[in-house]
Parts: C-alpha cells; structure tokens; sequence
C-alpha cells in the first residue's frame, strides 16, 4: 500500500495544500503547532473514517471556512491503476458530508474503509500497556476493522444495542415499566454480536501474541519473553484469581489464553455465556445505570516472562512491549490483509532512546512510513532514502 499524494483544502490551518510522498521514509518536521499532526491527521482519515485524535468531522474544518475537503491518492500492491479518496465535509449541521471513490459518490464513510491501510503509532499508545482497558478495545478494534467488513458491522450493531438496552435499564431505575420480553430481545441479539466480536478480538490477539513474542525477543536479546489472555464475559470464568477487578462487572469476565490459528474469523466463542449474563442480573445494572456485561467490558492482559506487565514491568519494558504491539500489528495488516500498510509515526520516535528507534525503523523494511518530528537529524541514519517536507504556519514545503 502506498500513498502518494493527499490535497487538502481548509483542514485545521492548512489552507490549501498538495503533498507528495515517495515509496520510502517521508518526514514531515518543523517547530511544535505548525501542522504537522494535521497533515498526518489527514492521511490517515481514509484508513479510518475518522481523526486519530478523537475529533469530530466539523473540527476539521479551517476556522470560518464553509468546509474541508481531503483528496487522496493511494495505491494498492500490484494494482494496475491509483485509487482516489476524496472526502467533504461541509461546517452547516444541516448537510451532509460527501465521500468519493475515484469519482463516484458514494453512501458513507464505511465503504472506503480498507481501500487505504495504515497502521498509526503515536505517544498515547506508549501507554497501551499500563493504560485502562479502554485504549487496548480501541486499539482491536481499530486494526480488526480495517480487515474486516463483518467485524465492523457487528461492533455497529452492538453499540446500537448497548445504547438502546442503557436508556432501558435508566427507565427501568426510574420505575417505568419495561416489558421482560424487551430484555430477552436485548440478551439474543447483543450476544449473536458479541460472539462474533469477541471471536475476531481472540484470534487477532492469538495471532499478535505471537509476532509479539518474536519481535520483543530481537529487541532485548532472548531475555525476557511476552504473551498476551483474552479476557471476556463470552468467556466462562473458571478461575477465583482469573482476574483483576478494575471496574464494575470485570470480575465475572473468563480468560483464555492465546492459541494458534491458520484462518481470520472463524466462530470460536459461543453467545450462550454472555445471553446468560444479560438475563441475570438486571436490577443490579439498572442500580448501576448501565450494561455490565459485554464486549464493551473485554480486555487483553499482558504479561512478561508470566508476570502482569502492568504491575510488574518496568517503564521501559513497557514501552518495548507497546512498540511491539504497534509493530505486530502492522504485520497482521500484511499477512492477514495481503498488503503491508502505510506506517504513520506521529511524533514517537522523539520519545524512543537511540536503540529502540533504530530497531523499529530497521523492522519497518521497505513499507512506506510518514513520520512527523521536531528533529530531522533523527533520520540521518536512514541515508538518502528520505523525503524532507518543511511544515510551517501550515504550509509544506518539499526540501
């Protein structure tokens, strides 16, 4: 997968500019707040359908213009032709945006999702490790749905019914009748969605445990060896000290621990543990005003050399085992998806000491990489092949 060209049109404070990468390490560098993360804010938008930063669509937009429009210029491997991304988002609530694939219209942001793939690796996902559980879900969910159209539906489909079965449980707190039948509708359909989630969520995390242990090995010599459970109300818990309590509901989550798979999204995990769940215990989770239960709840635990990282590793080992994480990922994106994605580095390697920048730029390859950073210099390792591109006041310029 390569990108070679995105035009932007009002986007944060750039006004109007068209960027051109080549096939190798592409640097977007100048001073703090001049644009950088904005440009790669951008590339990555497609692989997405959304900022990496949390962003709504409108916040896009160049203050006081009437919308922003990004146009990409993508490759995949061995395609004969470019593929061409446009998006535009309008700043009036009343209109829609409008996406385009090589000209045609099309219905929604979804459709183009793995038309581009980029694996994006930032300074909040050092903190993958030692974080809440909520930033290693986003971080499945992000790679999974680049991969698969069945993965991102059904976490659609779940959310839908997590916010409908919530606003239930609130009137059933006020006193409002609920019909039973309602909560057996919920129980159904959430854990038919769920299984499927928590079935892709298990085989990645299986497959990316393993890449991980690899990678992690290289990068401290055979020491130390990583591994990474799955854990999951879909899950039967089997175990008094299966799990660490960390919120609500998290102690009847079951752990799995990683295995080995030939395929990407067969059913593993059956609806049967969590339905149970969703009919047990409703006058507690209407006390607590929310659904306990679900994949909304999963979490990957990580442990080094049988120990929990979060607890037992030390910040540098930690960073490692994030670095990793990131590394793996873009590896799964190649095997699983049958390309090697864009690398997007937002300045991160800033926050790396010299050996572990050396090793991830010399375990990217060939894969085509878009860095931002304060500091050029930090590329000089790279040789010639390095494209210099001169952020400032939001302009760009091709050094």
């Amino acid at each position: 997968m390569r990108c070679s060209e995105i035009e932007l049109t009002d986007f944060r404070n750039i006004k109007e500019e068209k960027i051109e990468f080549s096939d190798g390490i592409n640097v977007l560098w100048g001073k703090n707040a001049q644009g950088k993360s904005n440009a790669l804010e951008a590339v990555y938008y497609f692989a997405r359908g959304r900022s990496f930063r949390g962003a709504k669509d409108r916040d896009l937009i160049r203050f006081g213009s009437e919308f922003t429009r990004i146009k990409s210029v993508c490759r995949k491997e061995g395609a004969e032709y470019d593929t061409t991304l446009e998006a535009v988002i309008p700043s009036d609530e009343k209109l829609k945006k409008k996406i385009f694939r090589n000209g045609a219209a099309l219905s929604g942001i979804g459709e183009v999702i793995g038309s581009f793939r980029a694996v994006l690796f930032c300074p909040a996902h050092l903190a993958l490790v030692s974080g809440p559980p909520s930033g290693r879900r986003a971080f499945l969910d992000i790679a999974i749905s680049q991969l698969s159209k069945e993965y991102m539906s059904s976490l659609a489909d779940y959310k839908r019914l997590l916010l409908q079965r919530n606003a239930a449980l609130k009137s059933e707190a006020k006193g409002e009748t609920v019909p039973p039948e309602l909560w057996e509708t919920f129980a159904e359909q959430m854990s038919r969605s769920a299984s499927r989630i928590s079935s892709y969520r298990y085989e990645y995390m299986s497959m990316l445990s393993e890449r991980m242990s690899r990678l992690f090995g290289e990068m401290s010599g055979g020491a130390e060896r990583p591994s990474l459970s799955y854990t999951s109300h879909s899950i039967r818990k089997t175990g008094e000290s299966a799990n660490v309590v960390t919120e609500e509901g998290d102690e009847e989550r079951g752990e799995i621990e990683a295995d080995s798979f030939d395929g990407f999204g067969a059913t593993k995990i059956g609806p049967e543990c969590l339905r149970e769940k969703l009919l047990t215990d409703i006058e507690r989770e209407a006390r607590y005003g929310a659904t306990l239960w679900g994949p909304h709840k999963d979490d990957i635990r990580i442990r080094l050399n049988g120990k929990e990282a979060k607890y037992f590793a030390s910040q540098g080992q930690m960073r490692s085992l994030a670095l990793t994480m990131k590394l793996s990922e873009g590896e799964l994106s190649h095997s699983i998806g049958g390309e090697a994605p864009v690398i997007l580095l937002d300045d991160v390697l800033s926050e790396l000491d010299g050996d572990r920048r050396a090793f991830v730029l010399g375990s990217l390859g060939d894969r085509q990489i878009i860095v931002t950073s304060c500091e050029p210099s930090l590329f000089e390792c790279a040789g010639e092949n390095v494209n210099l591109l001169h952020v400032e006041a939001g302009r760009i310029t091709r050094m």
